[in-house]
C-alpha cells in the first residue's frame, strides 16, 4: 500500500515559487472542462525501485480512465446547455503560475462553483506542477483546497496503518473531522487527492461542524487539465 506526501508538504512546495508576483495584469487562466485528453494512454512502465520517505516515486496515471469520464463531462455539459441552463462554472485562478497547468501530469480536478454557495466572487489559486498541484479557494470566512499528487512514498509500516489507510466509506471517501474544520481523501485514476476545508469560526459554522459540504463539493469535481506529457 503506498503512502502519498501529504498535501502540507507539498502544497509549501508549490507555493514557494509564488511569493514573488510581477506588476503584469494576470492573464485569462480560466479552467474549463475538456471534452477529450488528446494524448494516448501511458504504456506501462518496467517496475520501479521501491519507494522511501526520502525518494518518492511516481506512479502511473490511468488516462484511459481519466479519458472516459471527461467525455461523458463534456456530454453533461452540453445536455445542461442544450436545455437552456448555464454550463457549470470552473474556479478561474488569478496567479500568473496557474498557467503552467499544462504541464501537470495528472488529471487536474477542480469544483464546481455552484456546489461552494459563495455570496461573493472567492479569490482562486493554482499552484500547479508536474507531479502535484494545489487549488485554493478562499472567501466567506472559509478556505477550501483541493490537492491532487501522482508521487508515492514507501508502503505503511504495519498492518493496522495499511487498514486504516484503505478504508473507504460507500463513496470511496476517507472523511474525517479536523481541528479547524473537514477533510476528505480519495484515489482516482491511480492518483492521490485531497478535499479541505477550514472555517475563520470552526465552533460556529455549520459548513465546517459536519461533512455535508466537503462531500457536496468532492461530489461535484470534475477535470479541467492534466496530461500524460509526449511520448506518453
Amino acid at each position: 500500500m503506498r503512502k502519498f506526501l501529504t498535501p502540507m508538504a507539498l502544497a509549501l512546495l508549490a507555493s514557494s515559487g509564488t511569493q514573488a508576483q510581477t506588476s503584469a495584469p494576470p492573464r485569462d487562466t480560466t479552467l474549463r472542462p475538456v471534452a477529450q485528453l488528446s494524448q494516448p494512454a501511458l504504456q506501462r512502465q518496467p517496475a520501479a525501485e521501491p519507494a522511501s520517505p526520502e525518494s518518492p516515486r511516481t506512479v502511473a496515471i490511468d488516462w484511459d480512465q481519466a479519458r472516459a469520464d471527461a467525455r461523458r463531462q463534456a456530454n453533461i455539459n452540453a445536455e445542461i446547455v442544450a436545455a437552456a441552463r448555464l454550463a457549470p462554472e470552473l474556479p478561474r485562478p488569478s496567479n500568473r503560475d496557474a498557467g503552467q497547468v499544462a504541464n501537470t501530469r495528472l488529471p487536474v480536478l477542480v469544483p464546481n462553483m455552484a456546489s461552494l454557495n459563495a455570496t461573493q466572487p472567492p479569490t482562486v489559486l493554482l499552484f500547479p506542477r508536474p507531479d502535484f498541484y494545489t487549488l485554493s479557494i478562499t472567501g466567506d470566512g472559509l478556505l477550501i483546497e483541493v490537492f491532487g499528487t501522482r508521487l508515492a512514498h514507501a508502503v505503511a509500516p504495519d498492518a493496522i496503518t495499511a487498514r486504516q489507510l484503505r478504508a473507504t466509506d460507500p463513496d470511496d471517501l476517507r472523511v474525517s473531522a479536523t481541528e479547524y474544520g473537514q477533510v476528505a481523501d480519495f484515489n482516482r485514476y491511480g492518483a492521490a487527492y485531497t478535499v479541505t476545508l477550514e472555517c475563520d469560526n470552526p465552533q460556529g459554522d455549520p459548513r465546517c461542524a459536519d461533512d455535508v459540504l466537503v462531500r457536496h463539493i468532492t461530489r461535484s469535481l470534475v477535470i479541467a487539465a492534466g496530461s500524460p506529457g509526449e511520448g506518453g
